[in-house]
Formats: structure tokens, sequence, C-alpha cells
């Protein structure tokens, strides 16, 4: 039997026919049991209104295939899987999808006209698309329907295929099948992520793998994936039990809606680092940091033009003694809504104005501001996802104002921007040139102006870029940033869009070398985008061993005997003294080994184990988290050694040591 067909077998009764799996849920809930009954009325309609047509309109139709063959079909009868069939038996059996006339088109839809044909297989990226798109539903259905979960974030991937799901009782976790070998092993760290609640026995008894297989004809890697899994439990168990210190601090995100939960022990140590790290890096750019209010009159709003076109994402707030509710609809045209206030979505209008509130000079431009305060969007429900999209999030937002001359430059400068701070983080990423949208705002030559200036910049800037047409911001065309994590999803980051349009609404002017005012061009840009998002793709990505310079937990000291404890504790007071985060693990009773083994799988970047020896010549034992023997060291050196290579934020500290 063809791939296809193995698909759309896969059906409720037939899993239940299976015996694959150990049914969790013994009745579905009323809401899954309303869908399915609703997919099978509005499904049997569909049937039976194509069998109408078909009897009413049988004509004779055209069929273009690759190469120039053409072949007559029946208009709403012949679909493209009896066609493959009747080309090729293997085509029928490799088959996943068509695309009709350029568009996506399923295998068992009848034609309806004329039509250029092509058939996608999983040889093809847009074959793969499609599997790997099916495999998600597959992997949703059967968390729904033998788990009872509530399925949350879900796309496929480049390499795979993945779902969040919610399981009640604030238990939450992601089912993972990548199937391209080199991204496996961080599936158990991005499990763990996710506060997985035996997501390992709960993937083996819903007897999806065996499904998947079975009706697929592909072979999954179960067994790696469950021992991934169960690595990170253990792990999980061990850091839940140490007694290390008397502070944790906590990182925690919590949206209102399954699935979009987020855990980590000293988050706020990692969160803090990254910060850091590129505030510093705009003040070396020449970037000045402002401050901005988080609420605004709507008339700011108005001004701008995001009241007209942003407004369903932004949360509108009614003073107190306002006497009507701020989502009322008012018939009378003259009422302005300036009773209204408006969280702040964006800085750019506090940053116009800002740059109005005196008399400008050519001298002074450009203008570089950025602003870290908080950002708040109206995001619908079903699009939060863990630190990946919230409703409450930090953002590196600045904005240059230049000249026209200034423009290429700083375009490029913010580039180099973008690839340094990547290249210290460990990201490769992807550019994309997003052009003039159906709504957009003012003269179409100033768009068409600022798309060829971003892409002579994207030209010279060397690196490959993809075009979205259509897909700009309403004021004017931008550059996004795409990152991937490490399960391949892509995630827009940074950011460069050029904007005529808010200096014009403004009214924003400098006086130019001749004396005369001109208009300035504002570039909004970001590097990171979303801290949030930015740190939630990082610690996937590096599957909890955080380089040194983010690290949560850098350095423990582990004594090997009561009697080196108040050295060790000594010890620990030198690395706190010089910035470092460090820890003690002076549990008597756990043997040395045992403490040891507990530090590498809580991965603390490195180990300070300090004997009789140790006290002796005020020296300590190094070892890193993948238990390399560094050796002793002399305290302060080590020390220092420590300081040097956070300052220097390399990646591989404990290979470098």
């Amino acid at each position: 039997m063809g791939l296809y067909q193995r698909w759309r077998r896969l059906r409720l009764q037939g899993l239940q026919a299976c015996r694959l799996h150990t049914a969790v849920v013994s009745t579905p809930p009323r809401w899954l049991a309303e869908r399915l009954g609703l997919f099978e009325e509005l499904w049997s309609a569909q049937v039976k209104r194509l069998a109408s047509i078909a009897q009413k309109e049988p004509r004779t139709i055209k069929i273009s295939l690759p190469g120039g063959q053409k072949i007559d079909a029946v208009a709403w009868n012949t679909t493209p899987y009896q066609l493959a069939r009747q080309i090729s038996s293997t085509l029928a059996d490799t088959a996943v999808a068509a695309q009709v006339n350029g568009e996506p088109y399923d295998l068992e839809r009848p034609l309806e006209t004329d039509s250029d044909l092509r058939f996608l297989t999983f040889d093809s990226p847009e074959g793969k698309a499609v599997f790997w798109h099916s495999s998600t539903h597959v992997l949703g259905a059967a968390a729904e329907q033998f788990l009872g979960a509530v399925l949350c974030r879900g796309p496929s991937t480049e390499y795979g295929f993945y779902h969040d799901f919610f399981l009640g009782n604030g238990r939450c976790g992601t089912l993972v099948d990548l199937c391209q070998g080199p991204h496996l092993r961080h599936t158990g760290q991005i499990g763990g992520l996710k506060l997985l609640s035996n997501s390992s026995s709960l993937w083996r008894s819903s007897g999806a793998p065996e499904t998947l297989q079975r009706v697929s004809g592909i072979s999954f890697p179960t067994t790696e994936l469950l021992r991934a899994w169960e690595a990170w439990r253990e792990e999980a168990e061990l850091r839940d039990h140490r007694r290390i210190g008397k502070e944790q601090e906590l990182f925690f995100f919590h949206e209102l809606s399954p699935g979009s939960c987020f855990f980590l022990p000293r988050g706020t140590r990692v969160y803090n680092a990254l910060v850091a790290f590129i505030r510093a890096e705009y003040a070396r750019r020449g970037f000045s940091e402002v401050k901005t209010p988080t609420l605004f009159s709507t008339k700011l709003w108005e001004q701008s033009g995001h009241w007209e076109h942003y407004q369903e994402d932004m949360f509108a707030v009614q003073p107190s003694g306002s006497d009507r509710p701020a989502s009322s609809q008012s018939d009378d045209s003259t009422r302005h809504t300036t009773d209204i206030l408006a969280l702040k979505p964006m800085n750019c209008p506090a940053h116009c104005l800002m740059f109005a509130h005196r008399p400008r000079s050519w001298r002074e431009l450009p203008l570089r501001l950025a602003d870290f305060g908080a950002l708040h969007r109206a995001e619908a429900s079903g699009g939060l996802g863990g630190l990946t999209r919230l409703r409450c999030f930090q953002q590196d937002d600045a904005h240059i104002f230049c000249t026209t001359d200034q423009l290429e430059a700083e375009i490029q400068s913010c580039l180099d921007f973008l690839r340094s701070v990547y290249a210290v983080l460990g990201f490769s990423f992807r550019l994309a040139l997003s052009t003039r949208p159906s709504g957009f705002l003012g003269d179409p030559c100033l768009w068409d102006q600022a798309e060829q200036v971003l892409q002579r910049a994207l030209k010279e800037f060397g690196e490959p870029w993809d075009l979205n047409s259509g897909d700009g911001a309403f004021y004017g065309p931008k550059i996004d940033v795409h990152l991937h994590d490490a399960l391949g999803r892509p995630h827009q980051c940074g950011t460069i869009q050029l904007d005529f349009q808010l200096p014009l609404r403004f009214d924003l002017q400098y006086k130019g070398k001749a004396g005369a005012l001109e208009r300035p061009v504002l570039i909004h840009r970001a590097v990171l985008g979303s801290v949030e998002r930015l740190l939630g793709v990082l610690a996937e990505s590096c599957g909890g061993k955080w380089p040194l310079w983010l690290s949560p937990f850098q350095v423990v000291v582990i004594p090997v005997g009561t009697e080196q404890e108040e050295y060790a504790r000594e010890a620990q007071q030198s690395l706190r003294a010089a910035g470092l985060v460090s820890d003690l693990d002076a549990d008597s009773g756990l043997t040395l080994s045992r403490r040891i083994r507990r530090a590498q799988l809580a991965h603390y970047n490195f180990q300070f184990v300090v004997g009789q020896k140790e006290q002796s010549k005020r020296t300590v034992n190094i070892r890193t988290r993948d238990n390399r023997r560094l050796g002793e060291w002399d305290l302060p050196e080590a020390v220092q050694r420590l300081v040097e290579l956070q300052n220097m934020r390399v990646p591989n500290a404990e290979e470098i040591f």
C-alpha cells in the first residue's frame, strides 16, 4: 500500500484496533467528542456535495505534467492519486501530496479544471514539509485521544516534528521525534525545560511511536529518545534533592494558557547576564540608553498610526473616573479616545517625541537611542508559547535617527552588530527582506527607495537572504533575522526596519548643513528582539550546559571532609568577591565521588575540590562538568583565570582553562 494511503487509514477506530497502546483516557472529554462529531458531520456533507457536482458536471479536462506530458481527466471526479497510479505504481506509493497550479493539493481531492499537476514525494523539500506537518497532526491526535492532552504549539520542523501539550494539574510536556540524528541529543533537555511530567512513560504507553512506524513505514528513533528523557529525569531528581546554598533564584514565566511555562533554577542570573551583555554592546556602539513610560494616551498611538493598524494587539486601560469603558464603540464621531490609555507595545512613538522635544542639528546625527523597558502585546492565547511568545516581554528596542546620506552606513553597522552578537551566542542566522504590504502607509515612491537601500545593504553584507514579498510592516520595509532552535524551529528575533512614515507623522526635523530644515530617516532595529524569546532559544541550544559567562552554576567548592569545610568557605568567598557564582557542597552524608557526580549532572562548569593537601598549600583541585581533570591550581590564580574567561565570553571555558 502507498505511503499516502497508509496515512489516510490513520483514524481513531484504526488506532484502537491496533492495540498498540494502553488507553489512559477511557472516554474522550466532551470538547473532543463534540469536535470529532462536528468534523464527521462536515466531512460527510462535503463528500455528498462533491458527488452531486461530479454527477451534474461530468466533463473532460486536460492535466499538464512536468516535462510537457498531458493526460485526460474527469472534472470533479479524477483525483491526483488516481492519476499517480495510472502513471506508475512507484509514484503512487511514494507521493505524499500534489501541487495543482503551484498550490498544495490533497491527493484525494478531485481536480476541478484544466491544471498543471506536480507530485510531491518525501525526497523533495515540499514533500518533506507536508509529511512532517501531517506527522505533527498524527502525534497530536494520539496525545489527545489516548492521553486526554490539551494540545499547545506543535508545528513541523526542518528535521522532524513535535507537539507541546498540557495534561492538567500543571503538567506540561513535549513529544518529539527528530528523524535526522544530529539534533536528537537535545530532546531530553528540551522536554526537561518544559517541565516534563513522566512524558517518557506516557509517550511509550500511548502507542504513538509504534503507530507512526506502522502507518508510515518509517522507523523512528524512540529508544534513543526515551534514553535522553530518562537521563534528564535522573539529573532533575539529583538537582531537586541537593542542599547547596540558601538561595535558589527562580526564573518563571506563566501565561494563562496550556503549555506556556518555563522554569529554570537561578534563571535571573542567566537573564541578567544576557541583558548586561547586550546593554554593554549598545553603549560601545554609540547608543544612549533611555527609559520611556509604560502607559501613553491613545492620542499618541493615533498619531503614529498604531491605533488604526495595531489596536487589536494592544492593551487599553480606562483611567478611574472615565464615564465609558475602553472597549466601547461610540457612534458620535466627534468624541475622542483621549481618556483611554494603552500599554506600549513598542517604543518608537516615544522615541520620536524625545527627538522632537527640542531643535536638532545635523551635527547631532546619527542619534541612536536604546530602550530596554517592558513591552505589552495582547497576543491571542493560542499563539502563546513558553518564552518564545509572551504578552509582556523585554526587548532591546533601539532607534536611529539619521540623514539620508548616513542611511546605508547605519544599515551596514546594524548588520555587523547582529553578526558579532550572534557569534558570541553561537548562533547562525538567516536574513529575510520583507517588502511593502497591502495596507501600507505613505508614498509608494518612498517605499521603493527604502527597499532599494535595504537590498544594497544586504548584497554588500554578503550573507544569504530571502525575499518575503508583502510581509513588511505597515510603515516600512524590514530585514528580519531568523534563528533556529535545537529542534530546527525558526524564530524571528532581530530586525532592522526602515521608516519614512513616523518622521512625517511626528513632523521630525533637523537643521541641515545649508541651514534649511530637513527630515531625518528612522531605523527601527533590535539584535536580540524579545530577550525572553532569545533566552528560550538559547536554553534549548545549550541543552542545560550554559557557557561560563551565562551559567547560573559556575563553580561549586567541594571539601573532602569536615576538616576542610572552613577553607572551602574561604574559597567560595574568594569566588563571590570576584563576581563569580559559587556554591558550597559540604554534605557529609554523601561520599566525595557522589558529590562530584551530582555537581557534574547539575552542569556546574567547574568543581573546586579541596582536601588536606589543598588546604595546607592554599590551592584547589579543579574538575569540569565533563569530568576533565585540570589539576591543582593556586586559589588566586584559578579565580583570576575564571574571571578572564568570563569577561572574554568564550563558549568553551572548560576546554581552554
